[in-house]
């Protein structure tokens, strides 16, 4: 059964981005496990990592060349993924904040862009984004074929 919602997965260097992530998560309602926060000097890493893993409802992988170039966030998100693939949900999320080429293997994955956005603008998309169905709002869209004035 899962303890908390997010487990967090980022590089060093992208730590204010996942820091900012999980604030804002948190500020909405949802609990997170992120090692700037819930990891102490002591700590088994690996232990803990494999704790999140296991106890978080879905995890969050923050992209960047970083991430995606570390051994060690490479091990966390395929463990994430794999679970997404054998239980058939979406249990891992990934949330892309710098420009950076996905790996063959999260290329078909839809992530949650960032880049570039504004924080009000990121904020709305990142809670959408993990949020457990798509908002539709039905209103008049404009005709494609119109001519704007």
């Amino acid at each position: 059964m899962a303890n908390k919602d997010f487990f967090i997965t980022y590089n060093g260097n992208d730590e204010d981005w996942a820091m900012w992530i999980a604030a804002t998560l948190e500020t909405a309602g949802h609990t997170t496990i992120i090692e700037a926060w819930d990891f102490r000097p002591g700590d088994n890493f690996m232990a803990a990592m494999d704790h999140a893993l296991a106890t978080c409802r879905r995890t969050l992988g923050v992209l960047s060349s970083h991430y995606l170039a570390s051994l060690y966030t490479r091990a966390e998100w395929t463990a994430a993924y794999r679970r997404s693939l054998a239980e058939g949900e979406r249990r891992f999320i990934p949330v892309r904040v710098a420009e950076c080429d996905v790996t063959p293997l999260l290329g078909p994955l839809a992530y949650i862009d960032l880049v570039g956005m504004e924080e009000d603008e990121a904020r709305g998309r990142l809670l959408a984004g993990v949020a457990d169905s798509v908002r539709r709002s039905p209103r008049d869209p404009r005709f494609p074929g119109a001519t704007r004035r």
